[in-house]
């Protein structure tokens, strides 16, 4: 990925369970001055998230301030809990050279798109079949009816997937990883 201001933005998008977020620490992993922005949420920390770490946790009457005062470059509700990127979480890395990765839904990269015409979009598909809903139970962070709500969402969530630069099927970890580097252009 390019580190000009548009060009070192990856947005990442998917269903729940398609591995948004393990394909974005990897690269991480993989790539120097890559960083995954923290998004700001209204719903409580799981397990062992951290603030600051995994999320910004923040009140409704916060985000909404951070929203009435333009800090929010995308934001939208999502299972009843608000989820958004702030203006300050990727323009002060950009300036500084980073590789910023905006694990984000279709809503807020519709948004970013529009603002950063040049950044990256890609959409991760889960495996055909049960395997999403099957991923969400395996990581132990939902109650069964949170599970049910991202899956009902979930073809819902499918149809956007065509307004991304590019789709990557993760069915395999490491050749989904290798095809991400590919199309981010860190390799």
């Amino acid at each position: 990925m390019n580190t000009d201001k548009n060009n070192g933005l990856l947005i990442i998008s998917g269903p729940s369970g398609a591995g948004k977020t393990t394909l974005s620490h990897a690269l991480v992993a993989a790539v120097p001055d890559t960083l995954i922005a923290v998004s700001h949420t209204t719903r409580p920390p799981r397990g062992n998230e951290k603030n600051g770490i995994d999320y910004f946790f923040v009140s409704k009457e916060e985000f909404q301030e951070l929203i009435d005062s333009g800090e929010m470059l995308e934001y939208a509700e999502v299972y009843g809990n608000f989820y958004g990127t702030s203006r300050s979480s990727i323009e002060k890395p950009l300036r500084d050279g980073k590789n910023i990765i905006l694990d984000i839904d279709w809503q807020g990269a519709r948004r970013v798109k529009s603002l950063f015409p040049e950044a990256v979009s890609v959409y991760i598909l889960p495996p055909a079949g049960r395997e999403a809903e099957k991923r969400l139970q395996l990581r132990q962070q939902d109650t069964d009816d949170t599970i049910d709500a991202r899956m009902s969402s979930y073809q819902e969530q499918m149809s956007h997937s065509h307004e991304y630069d590019h789709q990557l099927i993760n069915d395999d970890l490491a050749e989904a990883i290798q095809q991400l580097l590919k199309i981010a252009a860190f390799s």
